[in-house]
């Protein structure tokens, strides 16, 4: 899905230690859902803009993202439009959103192998609690089988647009063309999913056991003053709120 993959770039944010984005992500998220004002959803967002420039991320890739979830954007504003107020559906479209933007410019700077390590370097003081090698390799799975089943999906839409299937008259003729596309989709899931499963007894795959890493993560000190950076900017903005 465009604007939501992996950029290729040299900057700050694409050397930068996948746990330190991680943090960012967490902190972010978390500042969004929990901001109920207008004027600071925009804030954030502008923040968000700001992220993808200095991550040298082209920001049509904040278009594409929008254009990518236009139903939800679109259905979440007329949702909360007919059972709140016009100002409520701004704020909940605003948190959405900056919820994407942020997501996009994650997926953006980071590959999803080094993401996969973060997240389970990250989860690592919880492994008596949590099955975190098996947590982050679903993740990594389902990071990997996404933009698959993405295109596809595509090839599938063009094939039976070629077959006379239609997807653009009567709502009726839509949904029959949604099951001509949903049932092939369904049986190539499987299939890719029983070859991932092959190929990984292949290689000796075992759950719950120690496994190596292709990448060495390594936590420099610009990492940490970023994230003390972060953190201060985080704590600022929760105390502006108690104060408000």
């Amino acid at each position: 899905m465009k604007g939501i993959g992996y950029y290729p770039a040299v900057s700050y944010w694409h050397l930068r230690d996948p746990r330190l984005k991680l943090g960012v992500m967490i902190i972010g998220a978390t500042l969004i859902l929990t901001e109920n004002t207008l004027p600071g959803q925009l804030f954030l967002l502008t923040f968000n803009l700001l992220l993808l420039v200095s991550a040298h991320l082209p920001l049509k890739r904040g278009w594409q993202v929008i254009v990518a979830f236009r139903w939800l954007l679109g259905l979440t504003f007329l949702l909360n439009l007919v059972t709140g107020t016009v100002a409520g559906a701004f704020l909940y479209f605003g948190r959405i959103l900056n919820l994407l933007m942020l997501s996009s410019w994650l997926l953006g700077v980071t590959e999803a192998l080094t993401l996969i390590k973060g997240v389970e370097l990250t989860l690592w003081p919880f492994r008596r609690f949590l099955p975190v090698g098996e947590i982050a390799m679903a993740l990594g799975l389902a990071l990997s089988f996404f933009p698959l089943l993405l295109e596809e999906a595509g090839e599938i839409m063009l094939a039976q647009q070629a077959r006379g299937v239609t997807f653009q008259t009567k709502w009726t003729r839509k949904i029959r063309g949604l099951l001509s596309m949903v049932i092939p989709l369904f049986i190539s899931a499987l299939r890719r999913a029983l070859e991932i499963a092959q190929a990984m007894e292949a290689r000796g795959y075992v759950p719950g056991e120690p496994r190596g890493s292709l990448y060495a993560l390594v936590w420099g000190r610009k990492d940490t003053l970023c994230s003390l950076l972060i953190l201060l900017f985080s704590l600022l903005w929760w105390g502006k709120g108690m104060i408000g």
